[in-house]
Formats: structure tokens, C-alpha cells, sequence
């Protein structure tokens, strides 16, 4: 988290992150409040009283000499605020951020493990955040990789989404993020906040999932993770109905020659907004990520393809899991479902219909995304 000031008290510079902590909406609006006579530098701690908080953080103090004169960036970390106002507010929570409640009972549930192994396994997530700060820092993509794997498994979108977007940005451009992305950690909790709404949603696993092979696969799959890490509603129904390009029955293809090149489009409905909304993201991001996924899926196709020819199940699992879980995080409901059929398939003569509907699936989301963007 960062901010800048010249010699004459003036805000220069600050991430979206200060400036949300500050509970400003913009950074002209921080610029204009009187929020430098409120600044006091006591003991290697950086103290800001507001009206409704105070705000308690660790900082680092820089000296940068530009053609206007000298300015000084200053960076915060471990940041505490406390409420100068009676709340429920969970103890520990950064006002500025809504919490991020994760119902253990159910996440448990859908993803066949026990509670107490979630548990372990989020502590483990959050310890192994912590010892790769640095790394994160430096631009290290492998960390940010692993790390978003873990979130994906855990099922915490909030947190893989952030990490998607790390990823993108050079490493200068990353690190407003990775703040953020470590106080959004501070934000997790097991308790449900009071005025909680909980979302409605359909289950994306089948009951008979939930069983001790899968628990035990589960397991062995989440400690693969850790181990990689150690070592280093829409009204596209419509247009469906009315499109002659879709049909109720799927193509007869040929085992020794598998095509997607024919596949007839197959019912979608996914509402961009929809999953800007629970994810508290604006809609255009969305719109982004889904492009970056359609860009990917397509790549993906022939490598899917290649490995059914080769009979190669290990590989097109980790391609299924790869597209399924960037498909979970942005809601796209009906390739999530086929996508986890695909990379939990361990049944070669069951791959070809589940590949042929997967991408007539995906060729109705392409399709829809190219009429939103005319």
C-alpha cells in the first residue's frame, strides 16, 4: 500500500488501495481532504486518525528525486484499523474491505473433504502466502501460479481472481496488488458476519462425489499443490432457441479420428454481471477474463485433442482442471460442470462425448461474448 508527498505536504501519488483504506472514492478526493494534518509518524508507526477510524501501520520512508524536486514514497505494511465508532464488525477486519466469509460446512460438501482437513488446508494456504511475500514481490509467476491453484482448490474466487490479475501486470505494476492481495487474507473468516446474504447458487458437483475415494483424491491432489509450492441470468435462451446451429443430439464421431471442427452449438447461460456482482468486480474486467479464457480454451483445443489421440489421461486432466477452474471463477456454470467431468475422467471411452459437449458449450459462450462486444 503506497502513497507520495512533496516538501509541501502535498499528496502526489497513491495506489487504489490507500485510497480505499482512507475511504476516499477517488484520488482528487484525497488529494483536497486535510488528511496530511491527520498523519503522525510515531515510532516506526505511521498513525492517521479519521472521524470514523484510526489506522495503526508499519511503514517504509524513501527519498526520489524527480525534475520537480524531491518527493518521498511512503509504504505501509501490517496494517490495523480500529473502529472509532460502536460495530459488530468482526475483530481484526480492515473496514475498508468487505469480509470474505467462506462456509466451511458447505465448501467441505462440494469439494468431498472433511472439515477439519479444509481447515488445515486453508492454514496451510495462508502460511505458504506468507512465507512467499517476496517472491510474490519479485514477479515470481511460478508462486503466483501455485498460489492461485490452492485458492481455486479451496474455492476461494475472491482470492484467485486477485491472483489472475496479478499475473498479468509487470512486476513494477504488481505491487499495489499484492498488498491488497495480503489483506484480503486478513479478510478471510469462518464466521458467518452479521447481515450476511447468502448467495444462491447451484451445487456444481454431483452428490455421489462426496465420497471417501474422493476425499482421498482430493488429499492427495492438495498436497501436490503445497509440495509444487515448497519447491519453489442471461437472455442468450433466447438466441439459443432461434439458432438453427443448435441440436439436442450430439454427433457421431469416430474414435481413431475425434473432430470438434463440426460440433453444434449447445445451450449456455451465463450473465457477465451476474459474476461481476459476486465478485464485487466491475463488469468490464469480467468481460476481459472471459476473452482471456476463450483465448486460452482455444489454444487449449488441439493440446486436448493431441492428448485424447494419445491416449494421454494425466495430461488432459491438468488441462481440464486449468480450464475448469478459470471457468468456476467467472461463473461459467455449464463448462465448470463438463470441465471437472474432464479432468476427473479416468474412463478413456467416456472422453469423447464429454469433449463434445464441452465445446459446444464453449462455442455458444464465444458466440454470445462476440454479440455483446457488436
Amino acid at each position: 500500500m503506497y502513497y507520495g508527498y512533496n516538501d509541501a505536504q502535498e499528496i502526489l501519488f497513491a495506489d487504489q488501495a490507500f485510497i480505499s483504506l482512507l475511504k476516499f472514492n477517488s484520488f482528487q478526493a484525497l488529494r483536497t481532504s486535510d488528511v496530511m494534518n491527520k498523519l503522525i509518524f510515531e515510532d516506526k508507526q505511521l498513525i492517521i486518525t479519521q472521524k470514523e477510524q484510526t489506522i495503526n501501520a508499519s511503514f517504509s520512508k524513501h527519498e526520489i528525486f524527480g525534475l520537480e524536486g524531491a518527493f518521498y514514497l511512503i509504504k505501509l505494511d501490517e496494517i490495523q484499523v480500529e473502529s472509532n465508532i460502536a460495530t459488530s464488525t468482526p475483530k481484526g477486519l480492515i473496514a475498508s474491505y468487505p469480509a470474505i466469509y467462506l462456509d466451511v460446512e458447505k465448501i467441505s460438501k462440494e469439494i468431498g473433504l472433511c472439515v477439519a482437513d479444509y481447515k488445515l488446508y486453508l492454514d496451510s494456504f495462508i502460511d505458504q502466502s506468507i512465507i512467499d511475500e517476496k517472491r510474490l514481490l519479485e514477479g515470481n509467476d511460478k508462486v503466483v501460479k501455485n498460489l492461485s491453484n490452492l485458492a481455486l482448490t479451496l474455492k476461494i474466487p475472491q482470492i484467485n481472481i486477485l491472483l489472475l490479475k496479478i499475473q498479468k501486470l509487470s512486476q513494477y505494476e504488481r505491487m499495489p496488488l499484492v498488498d491488497e492481495y495480503y489483506t484480503k487474507l486478513v479478510l478471510l473468516t469462518l464466521e458467518k458476519p452479521e447481515g450476511y446474504e447468502e448467495e444462491i447458487s447451484e451445487d456444481m458437483f454431483e452428490s455421489d462425489l462426496n465420497t471417501p475415494e474422493k476425499e482421498e483424491e482430493l488429499n492427495a491432489r492438495f498436497s501436490d499443490l503445497l509440495k509444487n509450492v515448497d519447491n519453489d441470468k442471461s437472455n442468450d435462451n433466447d438466441i439459443i432457441a432461434d439458432d438453427p446451429l443448435f441440436s439436442d443430439e450430439l454427433p457421431m464421431i469416430d474414435n481413431n479420428h475425434l473432430s470438434l471442427d463440426n460440433v453444434p452449438l449447445l445451450p449456455i447461460s451465463y450473465d457477465p454481471q451476474t459474476a461481476a456482482d459476486e465478485l464485487n468486480l466491475p463488469v468490464v474486467l469480467i468481460e476481459e477474463f472471459v476473452d482471456d479464457f476463450i483465448e486460452q480454451a482455444r489454444q487449449d483445443k488441439d493440446h486436448l485433442l493431441t492428448s485424447y489421440h494419445q491416449k494421454d489421461l494425466d495430461n488432459i486432466q491438468e488441462l481440464g482442471h486449468k480450464l475448469k477452474g478459470a471457468a468456476s471463477n467467472l461463473r461459467i456454470n455449464e463448462l465448470s460442470d463438463i470441465l471437472e467431468e474432464i479432468q476427473f475422467c479416468s474412463d478413456y471411452t467416456k472422453l469423447e462425448s464429454l469433449f463434445v459437449e464441452y465445446w459446444g458449450h464453449f462455442l455458444s459462450l464465444e458466440k454470445q461474448m462476440k454479440q455483446l462486444k457488436d
